[in-house]
């Protein structure tokens, strides 16, 4: 840019020179406007690649904010009632009537079929609950306590999901990329019950490739997200890091 520049100074100064009628003084002021001109145009092309930079850092922040919040709006879970036992709790005066022996009997079968749901619920959110404490160590051993005590829950894939930040928080990205990845796969062979967190795990995926400069790798896994979960959150952010 500065030769083009160059250039243009030398061939207008031969020109003015050569028409005649000037003189020094007012040509050494035209040269310093266009050398003023020019040095503007130069910092104005500065600005725009600053600005390109910026903007392509813009989007990976805006990325890594949403991930950010969806994991956010998990923690605040615990804090936050458990809807499950809401519901259950009107259920109990219903074991007060007694009209007959036989009726008595429901509400006991109805217990048994509402504590494990509970229980789990319970596990997950102490596994969490640790995980907001920062309490790594022992969060991840809660989380790999709950995948093999409950393999089919709605809450296993969270499970999964979370376990493999807090393995990435620990610094251990390839068991976090490994639990990721076992997500991914048993939900491709239909083995969850519940698959929500399926594109939060891609979207990891992703980026865990780009920091470690593997951009086709990740950009596989955009694609991935894209193709499989066209209408979720994640295949906006992959459609932006991609351009689309």
């Amino acid at each position: 840019m500065k030769g083009y520049f160059g250039l243009l100074m030398f061939c207008l100064s031969v020109s003015l020179i050569s028409c005649g009628g000037i003189t020094r003084e007012e040509f050494e002021k035209r040269n310093a406007a266009l050398e003023s001109r020019i040095a503007k145009l130069e910092e104005g092309q500065r600005l725009l690649e600053d600005k390109n930079t910026k903007t392509e850092g813009r989007v990976d922040t805006l990325s890594e904010s949403l991930t950010g919040i969806r994991l956010e709006l998990e923690r605040l879970k615990v804090k936050g009632a458990n809807p499950q036992e809401v519901v259950a709790k009107p259920t109990e005066p219903k074991r007060e009537t007694p009209p007959q022996p036989k009726q008595q009997e429901a509400p006991k079968s109805e217990v048994a079929t509402q504590n494990p749901t509970e229980d789990y619920q319970r596990e997950y959110d102490e596994a969490l609950k640790l995980y907001n404490l920062r309490q790594l160590h022992q969060a991840r051993d809660r989380f790999i306590e709950f995948i093999k005590k409950n393999p089919r829950t709605p809450l296993t894939d969270n499970a999964y999901l979370w376990l493999g930040v807090v393995y990435r928080d620990l610094g251990e990205t390839n068991k976090a990329e490994a639990v990721w990845l076992t997500l991914v796969e048993r939900c491709q062979r239909k083995e969850m019950v519940d698959c929500n967190k399926a594109p939060s795990a891609l979207l990891q995926l992703a980026r865990l490739y780009e920091q470690r400069g593997d951009t086709q790798k990740a950009k596989e896994f955009y694609e991935a997200i894209i193709r499989e979960y066209p209408l979720s959150e994640e295949s906006g952010v992959a459609k932006t890091k991609l351009g689309k």
